[in-house]
């Protein structure tokens, strides 16, 4: 891989560097690669049992009866238990927390959503009963004699069906399957752009449906402690406190401190782990029930089935030019796929997303208008990038579309209308404000690690081998970065020092990058610190990870636990060196005075702020550890930005797309670890190309899906990809102390506009303006063998000739 980066590492004095900016391989890899790993299936608790979930085989129906009567008969059957004694119990409903009130819409339609359904299911998969026994093979046993009697109803399975004029409902009382309905930008401003136009460009642009497809699919354990009446649930989730949290306030309903949660070692969530899911009810509820621990696994089948899905979006976009290239305003109505019912992050992909479709680009007019749309599907949550793959796909695909009817440059079009660093900050015509960003030249840099100026050789030469060559580049941007969270460092006795992180990694590599920060700034040696997550009854709170906020707000909650830190350490140096707070520095782990005569550790301090007799007389608050604990809010958030090129190569004979070059610049401003960045952009590049050429969530028009194991559901492999080019360009923001951006999703959310630009590039000669994802051989074959076929030479018939 050819790496091109502006990143400066800083020697440490002949010792291999450990800090801030260093490529320390992830310390975690040896335990998770040599089968040492704590996920939460490896754990078996005394008496456990298995739960097993029966799912509904059709996407709409009543339930007009469920006998579960031969099931509770099978052997070793503890319950057998349906949404009527979920609902006799008491317990509550799944919630929608991610729809603000400031939509412009004013209100959306709620929907019930208990873990079991009751009266109606609304789509394939959802739970209709929860069987519980000593064995899963007996659960399963039980679950096929359970009867239950559905009456068919009209099923909506996509967007298009569901708007359509006289489209069966999802719900009674959302007229058009309409959830919600939101606004950003200037309509009138936007109007009157349009009327000044000398050319207006238009496209319908979908991203279809993905699922996530973590390495480790979602299970859990949930335990009722009769003896501490206290729920304690081990589970693959993202985000144990916020769970904790849900539960406590809308589903059990009781007090935060009866819930203990836990996730250990997480086989990767890509956003599809991030909230509450049936099942984790489902477990704390069967074993308050029958009083023993409740596990449950789900399979790979059972995944595509019952995880929530990512993406799955209509938008019908126009954007107005002068015939210059000078865009003068653009206009988006966008369609977002729910599914049937409302989860915690439902809406976050659409309302979120849609703030980034300004893109790069000072664009003065803008209005875009977001419509949640329910469908029989299942449930829509976040899955990397979350909006914002959506959004760069459409700005990038319409700055294509417009180059191409104006005949310009795709490179040109995009200069022209570029926001400068003299600009900055920027406010986008949708009302989003860029603090800094280096547009051109990160594009203008990738062009050369693209070597962009001599395509025409690399087109000739696939042309020789009978192949189509195309290019493509796309120019994003993202937001990153929210919320706020809390860091904890503790040291111990003898020195050690541990990190009680409010942050959850499924993959990220946060027990490496955030021990090189305690490094950096404290000098402790990384095989002294040891680090903590995931665990709410040993962190005190946290929001997890997600929307790549963990290097910026948990990183900088834990740059203010190490000053704390400092700072009580300097007042114990002080007494052990008898020098006043004031005249000691410090630096590298070393408190020390101007002369440097007198200097004591950091390690030394530590030990005497735990010792029985300390070397001189402490005061109290001294003389009980030394710990610190910092918190910081992403307020404003930061804008991670780059540029991807992407070339392919297509058979015509079968339509087969060969990706044959990836190229990337990044600026994700400090580069903490440019090993796991360049790990990071590795899979989302992955991920994106999966979403250009391969996945798909496919329903038929009656809402079952088709695509239920990788058999049907295609993914990408690593025979798929070129050694990609990849070089960083940071740009440092000033909206956090370490300069930071969020580097998680870059190459997923500006790598997809790269592949289709270059596809549709190859196929030009055919007249191809555009083509959604994914694109298949057979999409392929199908746009372009009419065409072919037209312009075939016609056999001349037989006794014609002269």
């Amino acid at each position: 891989m050819k790496i091109e980066s502006d990143v400066v590492l800083r020697p440490e004095s002949g010792v291999q560097a450990q800090g801030i900016g260093a490529p320390v391989p992830r310390l975690e890899d040896p335990r998770l690669l040599t089968g040492r790993g704590a996920y939460a299936d490896d754990f078996t608790l005394p008496g456990q049992a298995r739960g097993y979930v029966l799912r509904s085989p059709v996407a709409h129906a009543r339930i007009l009866d469920i006998d579960v009567s031969e099931a509770l008969e099978v052997e070793g059957v503890y319950a057998v238990l349906t949404a009527e004694d979920y609902e006799q119990d008491g317990w509550g409903m799944i919630p929608c927390i991610s729809i603000p009130p400031t939509i412009t819409g004013k209100t959306y339609h709620r929907t019930p959503f208990p873990p079991l359904a009751k009266d109606r299911v609304l789509a394939v998969g959802s739970g209709v009963a929860f069987v519980v026994a000593d064995t899963l093979e007996h659960a399963m046993d039980a679950a096929e004699r359970i009867k239950v009697e559905y009456e068919a109803l009209p099923a909506v399975a996509s967007v298009e069906a569901a708007i359509a004029d006289g489209a069966p409902l999802v719900w009674p009382e959302a007229q058009g399957n309409r959830c919600f309905v939101h606004e950003l930008g200037n309509a009138e401003a936007t109007e009157k752009a349009f009327e000044q136009a000398d050319r207006v460009v238009s496209e319908r642009i979908v991203s279809q449906r993905l699922a996530g497809n973590p390495l480790e699919p979602r299970n859990c354990i949930g335990h009722f402690n009769e003896g501490a009446q206290q729920y304690q649930l081990r589970s693959s989730t993202a985000n144990p406190h916020r769970i904790k949290l849900i539960l406590a306030e809308h589903i059990i309903r009781v007090p935060a401190n009866r819930i203990h949660v836990i996730a250990g070692d997480i086989g990767g969530g890509f956003g599809t782990k991030g909230g509450i899911y049936p099942e984790e009810i489902l477990v704390l509820w069967a074993s308050k029930r029958i009083g023993r621990p409740v596990k449950w696994v789900s399979d790979r089948s059972e995944s595509f089935l019952s995880d929530f899905n990512g993406r799955d979006q209509l938008a019908f976009a126009e954007m107005a030019l002068k015939g210059d290239g000078t865009v003068l305003g653009m206009r988006v109505r966008l369609y977002h796929n729910l599914g049937c019912q409302l989860g915690p992050s439902t809406a976050h992909p659409p309302l979120v997303g849609s703030r980034m479709l300004a893109g790069v680009y000072a664009f003065p007019a803008m209005h875009v208008e977001i419509n949640g749309i329910f469908t029989n599907t299942r449930t829509l949550t976040t899955y990397r990038g979350a909006g914002r793959p959506e959004s760069t796909l459409i700005v990038e695909r319409m700055m294509d579309i417009a180059a191409e009817a104006l005949q310009m440059d795709r490179v040109e079009i995009r200069r022209l209308n570029m926001i400068t660093p003299a600009q900055m900050p920027f406010r986008t015509a949708i009302g989003e404000t860029y603090d800094n960003g280096e547009f051109e030249a990160i594009m203008d840099q990738t062009l050369r690690l693209a070597e962009w100026d001599s395509f025409d050789a690399r087109r000739e030469a696939s042309a020789a081998k009978g192949l189509l060559r195309g290019r493509g580049v796309s120019v994003y941007i993202e937001v990153s970065a929210t919320l706020s969270d809390r860091m904890e460092i503790r040291f111990d006795a003898t020195g050690g020092l541990t990190i009680f992180a409010g942050t959850v990694s499924y993959g990220q590599g946060h027990e490496t990058s955030f021990p090189q920060m305690v490094h950096e700034w404290l000098g402790v040696p990384l095989d002294q610190i040891r680090y903590v997550q995931g665990d709410t009854e040993k962190i005190a709170n946290g929001r997890g990870s997600f929307g790549s906020r963990s290097m910026t707000v948990g990183g900088s909650a834990l740059l203010g636990a190490c000053q704390e830190v400092i700072a009580k350490g300097r007042r114990v140096a002080a007494i052990l060196t008898g020098c006043d707070e004031s005249a000691l520095s410090f630096e590298k782990g070393v408190y020390r005075d101007a002369s440097g005569e007198h200097t004591v550790t950091l390690d030394r301090v530590a030990r005497a702020t735990y010792a029985w007799a300390s070397p001189k007389p402490l005061p109290a608050d001294l003389w009980n550890g030394l710990e610190g604990r910092g918190f910081f809010s992403a307020n404003p958030q930061n804008y991670p930005n780059g540029c991807y090129v992407a070339e392919v190569e297509i058979d015509p004979e079968t339509g087969e797309v060969t990706l044959v070059e990836a190229v990337g610049v990044d600026d994700v401003g400090t580069v903490v670890n440019p090993l796991l960045l360049e790990g990071q952009i590795h899979g989302g590049i992955a991920q994106a190309l999966g979403q250009a050429l391969k996945e798909q969530i496919v329903h038929d028009i009656d809402g079952q899906l088709l695509t239920g194991s990788f058999t049907d559901y295609a993914m990408p492999k690593a025979k798929d990809f070129p050694r990609f080019k990849l070089g960083f360009r940071p740009v440092p923001t000033k909206t956090n102390p370490l300069g930071v951006k969020g580097g998680a999703e870059t190459g997923t959310i500006g790598f997809p506009p790269a592949v289709i630009g270059a596809i549709v590039d190859a196929l030009k000669p055919f007249g191809v303006v555009h083509i959604d994802g994914p694109v298949t051989a057979q999409k392929v074959w199908q746009t372009i063998n009419p065409v072919r076929q037209a312009s075939a030479p016609q056999a001349t018939p037989a006794g014609t000739g002269d």
